[in-house]
């Protein structure tokens, strides 16, 4: 198997040492726009071919890897479907988008190509898949992060918000998944994952709260409906270099691709 990964940063790089342990991996391909990180992780490795142009890359790779950005799915998330390639996405939030979204889904159903979306920092990911099958009354993520997690997200900056002076817990944020991801796009990228497996992203209500007494990630689902209620809590360790995210999502993102590259699945 062939595999291209974009992003070199903290998920990034946990996907790159898994590639490099899989024997069922022949090689792989790393694109980052910041060449110094390919560099220093690809170092070493046996397997990794770090490159410059992804279309030169693209023919013949089995599975590309997005665990960058929003922008790295909405420039190469297509051009991965039409070369014949699955896609796995880590910024799920670039399909609030719906044209994109539709256009991305139908690519892949154009091209025999199949779109993965792990569980990222969520649990109960797959219990919301299945109730959105009957009636659901209501879907509720409430997340709740330290100040140092919140403060480079564009609903701080652009609000000038003083969040390193809190001392105690403040709700900063309530409304529609197709706005918290917008305004968090590197925070609540679950809140992408959860509508786009429940509810749709407008009825898919997001609650940010600040909490200067938290040390970690926690995201909690509620939903309520016709085949009972569910509550799900996951309190994640964030990454030490990179407070935004939690090591949860970027071992699920391990867990997923030991999955594709396997012949066993659990919890679909």
């Amino acid at each position: 198997m062939r595999i291209l990964v974009i992003g070199a940063g903290s998920i990034g790089g946990e996907i790159i040492r898994e590639c490099e342990r899989l024997d069922t991996v022949e090689e792989f391909y790393i694109l980052d726009h910041h060449p110094n990180a390919v560099e220093r992780i690809s170092r070493g490795m046996k397997k990794a071919r770090p490159i410059k142009d992804f279309d030169r890359a693209v023919p013949g790779v089995d599975l590309v890897i997005e665990a960058a950005s929003q922008e790295a799915v909405q420039r190469y998330g297509k051009r991965a479907l039409e070369n014949g390639a699955d896609l796995m996405l880590m910024s799920v939030g670039a399909l609030v988008d719906h044209d994109f979204r539709e256009e991305l889904f139908g690519t892949a159903r154009s091209n025999g190509g199949r779109i993965y979306i792990p569980t990222g920092a969520l649990c109960g990911l797959d219990a919301v898949l299945s109730a959105s099958l009957v009636h659901v009354e209501e879907v509720t993520l409430e997340t709740r992060k330290p100040p140092e997690s919140l403060m480079d997200s564009v609903f701080v900056k652009e609000g000038k918000m003083d969040l390193a002076g809190l001392k105690t817990e403040k709700v900063i944020f309530q409304g529609p998944a197709s706005q918290a991801v917008k305004l968090f796009p590197k925070n609540v990228n679950v809140a992408a994952a959860l509508s786009l497996a429940g509810v749709g992203f407008e009825r898919t209500k997001v609650r940010v709260i600040c909490d200067p007494s938290c040390r970690s990630n926690v995201h909690t689902i509620l939903l309520s409906g016709e085949s009972g209620e569910l509550k799900g809590v996951s309190i994640n360790v964030p990454f030490p270099d990179n407070p935004r995210t939690s090591y949860l999502a970027a071992l699920s993102a391990v867990s997923a691709l030991r999955n594709i590259c396997g012949h066993v699945w659990y919890g679909v």
